[in-house]
């Protein structure tokens, strides 16, 4: 009897324990988008496969806070997860800036030509500091965008133009310009628009609308600054709870769901522009001369972020080589366009 009962223990002990985890995870993106739509139905998926193990439950339309809000309920566990701007994490691994510097890409086939080597990059750096990636999210090109057109970076100082808190990229960009730039969270911009506080953004054409921000802009400059990535992270404290098959099953949905997303957005932008045009927006040709100037002040601000280590400047110099591996066999390939 005793033999069975220690038996039964051993077997009891032995055997893995799957109970059910809810991964909260915040995002600003507004509820109703089509981000939102496919997150929600990669959560039902989740749950489906995995018998209910696994749950997502989301807080959208910046609810939970700031970026930096939510990356600091995720060190004490009131979060597990947050959809973020790569940005947002610069200060945690610097290589989350590989795709966000200023006018690295030229248009969204580049974008695509680099991310199967680099994206693994980036996921590595994220997860030797305790965060495990689950898709990278091509957001578009951001444009700068105000209630007077903007040609040089002389208009721009006469602004007063808004960076994301805590984005060093857009800060050091712009007073590489000699512009001082005003820092607020996302959600304050809609409000400083309307009280003039601030009067340019930079921003893609999706963004701008769901934020509602095109109702107090009447110009975008028709040349591309950034391309825009946001970025889905866990918890790795989290994430391990899982089972590894709950694991793959979490990853694999959502790698597929990132994928269909990226093919939304694109299509999202295309209509995005065009709704902004027919609203009313003028975009605002540069000339080559024009673009010749902001490319300068970009390779300046490069300068200085590289002299400060805030991206890793020997990664960085290897993805410019495969962009211009790339361009080298695509002769036709046009400059800067987000269409």
């Amino acid at each position: 009897m005793k033999y069975i009962s220690g038996l039964l223990l051993a077997l009891m002990l032995s055997s893995p324990v799957v109970s059910a985890a809810t991964l909260k995870i915040a995002t600003l993106a507004p509820d109703g988008t089509n981000w939102m739509k496919l997150m929600r139905q990669a959560a039902k998926d989740i749950k489906q496969q995995t018998d209910g193990r696994v749950k997502i439950k989301y807080f959208p339309g910046g609810v939970q806070g700031s970026d930096k809000s939510v990356l600091r309920k995720m060190r004490i566990r009131q979060l597990q997860g947050g959809a973020v701007s790569t940005g947002a994490m610069a200060h945690i691994a610097s290589a989350a800036l590989l795709y966000n510097l200023p006018f690295t890409f030229r248009n969204l086939d580049e974008v695509r030509a680099v991310r199967n080597e680099f994206d693994p990059v980036i996921a590595q750096a994220l997860a030797d500091k305790g965060y495990i990636m689950l898709g990278l999210s091509e957001g578009g090109f951001a444009y700068l965008m105000s209630d007077k057109p903007l040609k040089t970076s002389d208009d721009v100082r006469t602004q007063k133009v808004w960076v994301p808190e805590g984005d060093i990229v857009s800060q050091t960009t712009f007073e590489a310009g000699n512009v001082e730039p005003i820092s607020l969270p996302v959600s304050d911009v809609y409000t400083s628009l309307q009280t003039g506080l601030i009067d340019t953004i930079a921003a893609n054409p999706t963004g701008t609308i769901a934020m509602q921000w095109h109702t107090k802009l009447n110009y975008a400059t028709d040349f591309p600054l950034i391309f825009l990535f946001g970025m889905m992270i866990v918890d790795e404290r989290a994430f391990n709870k899982l089972s590894t098959a709950d694991q793959t099953i979490v990853r694999q949905t959502m790698a597929d769901t990132f994928k269909a997303m990226d093919a939304q957005n694109e299509k999202d932008e295309i209509g995005a522009r065009k709704a902004l045009e027919q609203n009313g927006m003028t975009f605002v040709e540069l000339s080559d001369a024009d673009k010749a100037l902001w490319q300068e002040l970009a390779n300046k601000a490069l300068a200085e972020l590289k002299a400060k280590n805030v991206y890793p400047a020997d990664v960085f110099a290897r993805l410019q080589q495969t962009l211009e591996n790339y361009r080298q066999q695509q002769p036709q390939q046009q400059t800067a366009t987000a269409e």
